[in-house]
């Protein structure tokens, strides 16, 4: 998967940002078809670039994250932060890919490499200075 420019919110010129109202009320549709529940509701607040929505299926927890920039959308059963642990929700997956990108556990877990994306300057001089280890540090990121 090649990253396009601007998906770590470190540059100026973005022109849209994903909507925030539509992203919320597809999310109820959606855990109302899976009957899930949602917990907890976040916009990407700095230094988050991403949306994050707290979860519970059968008695589990997981969360729904969603690039702030580009309709990426993923599934994690553990956040803490700066570290997430991303896993696949076919139940869920069919309900969303109608209106965003679902990624899968494996794209988001392969090996960030700088030279295979569109990343701006900017962004690169970020990605050095973090070190992200995989797509997913990179696509949901918290850095400041």
């Amino acid at each position: 998967m090649r990253l396009p420019k601007g998906i770590t919110g470190f540059i100026d010129d973005i022109e849209e940002v994903i909507d925030g109202q539509q992203f919320k009320k597809i999310c109820y549709e959606v855990l109302r078809e899976a009957k899930g529940e949602i917990l907890k509701w976040e916009g990407p607040l700095y230094p988050h670039n991403y949306f994050k929505v707290q979860i519970r299926i059968n008695e589990e927890l997981f969360y729904i994250l969603l690039n702030e920039y580009y309709p990426y959308l993923a599934f994690a059963k553990k956040w803490e932060d700066v570290v997430i642990e991303f896993t696949d929700l076919p139940t869920l997956t069919r309900g969303f890919k109608e209106y965003y990108t679902v990624l899968t556990k494996k794209v988001l877990n392969l090996p960030f490499s700088k030279k295979e994306h569109d990343l701006d300057e900017v962004e690169l001089r970020q990605a050095a200075y973090w070190q992200p280890r995989s797509i997913g540090e990179v696509i949901f990121n918290c850095w400041d």
